[in-house]
């Protein structure tokens, strides 16, 4: 029993909300567009992207524990042998996969789409993987915003969207910044939070990089632009004042930030930008349906 959750405890579940958002997100425009709710689509994009999510957490722990770069990691306490861990990788591979596979098969039938989103997928859970994993990892080089950005903005939300419409939204992509900031705030907390620990294992995180100062100042940028993009995306797509419903965020985004500032107590602030990502796609969502 006690192995079983510290198997649940490596897939950081409270994380998870984060994979969801661009596909949230891309479902409300869908159905302001159409009327339509494609339910099919819909389970299968955030399976896959559910399972994506867990295969990097996995990843992370791993490569993480095997580097010795974090005690904390579920191999480095000895909490899940590594073995397992590895059985786990390839399974939520697997799953990857499989559920995008299925997705595909809702979503298209030309099979030139089908192999293109294919090799997407394959790139997706190699990325995922070598983030700390194997020689060389792009998670130690600084490059693991550029990953979530583009994982977890653009081919989230753009990528989904097109799964739904076939054809791409140019202004959807100050939405994709929007939301892949947010995300990438996520990570730049812990990596802050971290900082020590990395820089004495070599692991070259932008806070490492940049050093903790300039990196809670590069958050408030993480946080704040997100919302300038989303004003300028609303005026130029002005349907209705509901739009602007995301905006009542601003406040605990503010009071998040002030928190970042004072303290260097990350892991509650860790949740509250979560719940303000979560949160800022089903807003900007509803405000497309209402």
């Amino acid at each position: 029993m006690l192995e079983f959750y510290n198997c649940i405890y490596a897939f950081r579940l409270n994380t998870l909300p984060l994979s969801l958002s661009g596909i949230i997100l891309s479902s409300f425009i869908d159905y302001s567009e159409k009327g339509i709710f494609n339910v099919n689509i819909f389970i299968w994009s955030s399976l896959t992207s559910i399972f994506l999510q867990i295969l990097s957490n996995i990843a992370n722990d791993y490569g993480d524990g095997i580097k010795g770069t974090d005690n904390k990691r579920t191999i480095q306490s000895c909490m899940i042998y590594k073995k397992k861990m590895r059985i786990a990788l390839i399974i939520f591979s697997l799953l990857s996969f499989i559920s995008n596979k299925i997705l595909l098969f809702y979503s298209f039938k030309e099979k030139n789409y089908i192999v293109f989103f294919i090799i997407v997928i394959l790139i997706c859970i190699l990325s995922a993987i070598k983030y700390t994993i194997g020689y060389n990892p792009y998670g130690y080089k600084g490059l693991g915003d550029l990953y979530v950005l583009i994982f977890f903005g653009l081919i989230s939300l753009e990528g989904n969207y097109y799964l739904y419409n076939k054809n791409l939204n140019i202004k959807l992509l100050l939405l994709c910044f929007s939301l892949g900031f947010l995300t990438v705030s996520v990570l730049n907390i812990n990596n802050m939070r971290d900082i020590e620990n990395d820089k004495k294992n070599k692991k070259y995180t932008i806070p490492v990089i940049i050093g903790l100062k300039k990196a809670k100042i590069y958050h408030i940028l993480l946080m704040i632009v997100p919302f300038i993009l989303s004003i300028i995306f609303v005026i130029i797509t002005y349907k209705s004042i509901y739009q602007y419903i995301f905006i009542i965020l601003i406040l605990p985004t503010i009071i998040h930030l002030k928190k970042i500032s004072n303290h260097k107590d990350f892991n509650n602030e860790l949740k509250t930008a979560v719940y303000i990502n979560i949160l800022y796609a089903l807003l900007m969502g509803i405000g497309f349906i209402i």
